[in-house]
């Protein structure tokens, strides 16, 4: 800008009147305070946002969990419909699950203490031991649980604002090798078997709320099979004991 111009610009601010630059004072605070709020709610990166959740869930002592299943295959000893209840790290979990019982929905109490597993008689109710249950072992081992689960999502979508159990999360979806999946299925993963997989990440601890798991992931699934595994109520006081 040569002199002149920029004499003949000043001269012009020159007949702004005062309450002229009060508004255009507003205008800058405003615009100022709108950016700061963008960079606030800056969508995070997705690959950083598991780190994080790997790293949180691994410093966990307890948890609530739910595990529903829309169209579950046929395979394990015990197929579970829904299961509702508590993992102490390491090695104990009780729930109570509705399963498949020849066709028909049962519902059963479950216990799990290290190696040993236990299952009510949906008939009698009597305490016996099991086999195939949802294994806190392996959901809590940073190789094969939630952890693993997370660390092996191919593809993450960038994250996108959500909800879980109330809690503000970011949604991830991507896909998943389903052998990773033993910890919530029991085993019985078909070789080279992909699954669709979304999981939401809290925004201010980082923990996993929501691991949603679509295609086949044991046998006898199908692609319209769903597995939605969410967690809650994280380093609650629990105790569990064994049945008998």
């Amino acid at each position: 800008m040569d002199r002149q111009a920029a004499k003949a610009r000043w001269q012009t601010l020159q007949t702004v009147p005062a309450c002229g630059w009060s508004w255009l004072a507003l205008a800058c605070v405003m615009l100022l305070l709108l950016a700061a709020c963008g960079g606030a709610n800056t969508t995070p990166d997705a690959h950083q946002l598991i780190s994080q959740a790997q790293s949180a869930i691994q410093k966990v002592s307890s948890y609530h969990f739910n595990l529903a299943v829309d169209n579950p295959g046929t395979g394990g000893s015990l197929v579970i419909k829904n299961a509702n209840g508590d993992i102490l790290v390491p090695d104990k979990l009780k729930a109570t699950a509705n399963v498949l019982v020849l066709s028909s929905v049962v519902q059963v109490q479950m216990i799990s203490i290290d190696s040993q597993q236990y299952v009510t008689n949906p008939i009698t109710g009597t305490w016996m031991p099991a086999t195939g249950l949802l294994d806190p072992r392996t959901l809590s081992n940073s190789r094969t649980g939630v952890a693993s689960i997370l660390g092996h999502i191919q593809n993450p979508t960038t994250p996108k604002d959500s909800s879980a159990n109330g809690t503000s999360c970011w949604s991830i979806d991507g896909t998943l090798d389903s052998q990773y999946l033993s910890g919530i299925t029991g085993g019985g993963t078909p070789t080279g078997s992909k699954v669709a997989v979304t999981t939401c990440i809290g925004k201010s601890d980082h923990l996993p709320y929501l691991i949603r798991i679509t295609g086949i992931a044991t046998q006898g699934d199908t692609a319209k099979t769903v597995r939605t595994f969410t967690l809650s109520k994280f380093n609650e006081q629990l105790t569990i004991t064994a049945p008998i």
